[in-house]
């Protein structure tokens, strides 16, 4: 039977199970104050009235991660979709919401694929070099404008973080199971008014053989390099520039759609490239409340395929942004506001066959952006903000949040939340074309969500944690496989009805004596009624939960982690050849484990071995996709 919340209730339930009087001492200032970058305006997280996560450079070292995936697979609220081996496609969903919902930054600058859907393909994320990983859960269009659905994950590199007056080079080398070769450096100076880093890494793998049949491996490999300057040129200016590059290529498998309907061995290969670029300046008067930004950012994602040998066609995604914001304090209330252009350039391109792919379209959004927070009282904060789009293809949208947190005691705070946020078609459901599959649909309208959140968060000397609760509605939702008999292909179009996502998440930390131990759990709900009919979500587990480890043994020479991570059974479509209909089929659960051990054997050098899968699981996450195979990884590192 399904479950409905009750906000009122749900609300109530909360209070009663942890309210407690307020004291009148001041608050202990050991409580976090970490700030979320996913705001314009500094919160401690202990304020923010939202769910989030933080992963920590010392939590990335300590796992020994060669993709971004290793790190955040596990996380509340997170389902991931991969399809094989490294380098194949990843997607990404939080709290039920589709895989283009959740908006990602990579040093600020939004990294969504224009050109593909408005996704972001985590295969092709490396976490060498990152410093910290930030999960903000929860409709985040009111700061980020449209595709900010289920909430935004913020990726910060060594480029992006400065240290005053100093300077720092290291290195590190791996070589493994399946071929796997890794190099990275990273490099920074800093003095009195400059700084400047760099950062350079490589991955090469044979990697797995994906298909349920025959035995060819699909390789990965993959460039990235990112630079960044940050130069304060007097008191009150500053300017920050930086870029970012990825080069790759993957080898994938066609699918055979005349037996099996399931991926088949073929000599496929996908050439991609990234390019992220930031330039902003900050002003900020000396002793006054006020100080301003003007930044200007640039993505561009190109993807070219080739089907054995013979070119099949790619695309090109832009993402142009300028954005002026004024940030003004008073007594205890930060603001900020603004305006911003964006422009979206969406390139298509491909051999003529049973019709013509080659196309270029573009959309304009113009801004206007306000947000604030402060305390009401000496215990209880909120937070405001709201956006107004006018989209030149859309009708002008309106998106806005609010939240109250309550500091009820030293250890705990209550909050609670209400958002909504909006999502433009993308330029592959309106326009995308290919041949005999898919025909887009360019009379789309734009998906709406709102959504309730209600949580607590605990802070103790050695345990912290969160729990929420949340109720969304999405309208309007675009299903991209409509089938057009007319047409003879799959088209979008936006359903017939509510998808609801109902859910808990829950997350432990507890330092130990014995070491470090973070667990998480998510419940979900995820459904959709079109026509009447109400089905569930796909590529969605209704339970998932981790469990990592992480100690030194008390000694300077030795560290352990290991992290398991539960998916449980969730559902895919399987579509046989014609004329046979489709299936929804159960994929089951599954567990994967890692584990890395590290030895520091001077204050330079440091080995390491991971091993990613160690009990070689077999899984799938999408129908007729083979999971990653066991792999093992030997590292060097080198700092000075």
């Amino acid at each position: 039977m399904r479950t409905h919340f009750n906000h009122a209730a749900l609300s109530a339930a909360v209070l009663s199970c942890f309210s407690t009087p307020a004291f009148s001492q001041p608050l202990d200032q050991s409580i976090e104050t970490l700030t979320v970058t996913g705001t314009r305006l500094p919160i401690p997280i202990t304020m923010l009235p939202s769910s989030v996560s933080v992963l920590t450079e010392s939590d990335i070292k300590a796992s020994g991660a060669l993709q971004l995936t290793d790190l955040i697979r596990g996380l509340p609220g997170v389902s991931l979709a991969q399809s094989g081996s490294p380098g194949g496609l990843t997607e990404v969903r939080v709290r039920g919401g589709e895989t283009n919902h959740l908006l990602i930054l990579i040093d600020g600058v939004v990294s969504n694929d224009v050109g593909q859907g408005s996704l972001v393909d985590l295969a092709h994320l490396t976490s060498a070099n990152v410093v910290r990983i930030e999960l903000l859960r929860g409709p985040q269009s009111a700061r980020w404008g449209s595709g900010a659905v289920g909430g935004v994950l913020s990726i910060t590199t060594k480029s992006g973080q400065f240290a005053a007056n100093t300077s720092h080079v290291d290195f590190s080398a791996s070589a493994g199971t399946q071929g796997t070769l890794q190099g990275s450096m990273n490099a920074r100076s800093q003095s009195e008014n400059v700084g400047i880093s760099a950062y350079a890494s490589y991955i090469k793998t044979d990697g797995d053989n994906v298909s349920r049949v025959g035995n060819e491996d699909d390789g990965y490999d993959n460039m990235t390099a990112g630079i960044n300057l940050n130069y304060a040129a007097t008191s009150e200016h500053t300017i920050i520039a930086n870029m970012r590059t990825v080069d790759y290529e993957n080898d994938y498998d066609g699918t055979d759609f005349a037996t099996t309907g399931l991926p088949t061995d073929t000599d496929n290969v996908t050439d991609g490239s990234q390019l992220s670029a930031k330039l902003r300046w900050e002003f900020t008067p000396e002793h006054s409340p006020y100080r301003s930004a003007l930044s200007a950012h640039y993505r561009k994602d190109e993807n070219d395929n080739t089907e054995v040998g013979a070119e099949a066609g790619g695309t090109t995604g832009e993402r142009i942004e300028f954005n002026w914001t004024s940030f003004y304090t008073v007594k205890n209330w930060d603001f900020a506001g603004g305006i911003e252009y964006l422009q979206r350039l969406f390139d298509q391109r491909g051999p003529i066959n049973f019709g013509d792919p080659n196309q270029k379209q573009h959309d304009n959004t113009y801004s206007v952006f306000a947000e604030s927070n402060g305390q009401l009282t000496r215990y209880l904060t909120a937070t405001l903000s709201a956006r107004y789009d006018n989209n030149s293809e859309f009708d002008n949208a309106v998106s806005y949040r609010g939240g109250l947190s309550w500091q009820l005691n030293n250890h705990y705070t209550l909050f609670t939340s209400y958002g909504s946020a909006v999502k433009t078609p993308t330029f592959t459901e309106r326009f995308g074309f290919f041949p005999t599959s898919f025909i887009g649909n360019p009379n789309l309208e734009p998906e709406t969500s709102e959504e309730w959140e209600v949580g607590v968060k605990a802070n103790w000397k050695t345990i912290t944690g969160q729990v929420s609760v949340y109720t969304a509605d999405l309208e309007d939702e675009i299903n991209g496989f409509v089938f057009v008999p007319e047409a003879g292909a799959f088209s979008a179009d936006n359903i017939d009805g509510d998808s609801t996502r109902e859910g808990v998440d829950l997350e432990i930390n507890w330092n130990s004596g014995y070491g470090h131990i973070t667990a998480a759990y998510s419940y979900l709900d995820a459904e959709q009624t079109d026509n009447g009919i109400t089905t569930r979500e796909l590529r969605r587990a209704q339970h998932q939960g981790s469990l990592t480890y992480n100690t030194d043994f008390g000694t300077d020479k030795f560290s352990f982690y290991t992290k398991f991570a539960y998916t449980g059974t969730h559902y895919d479509t399987f579509f046989p050849p014609f004329p046979e209909p489709s299936q929804t089929l159960a994929l089951s659960a599954y567990t994967l484990a890692t584990v890395n051990l590290s030895y520091q054997i001077d204050d330079k050098w440091q080995v390491s071995l991971k091993v990613d899968n160690v009990f070689d699981t077999d899984y799938e996450d999408i129908v007729g996709y083979a999971g990653q195979e066991r792999r093992a990884l030997l590292s060097v590192n080198f700092s000075m």
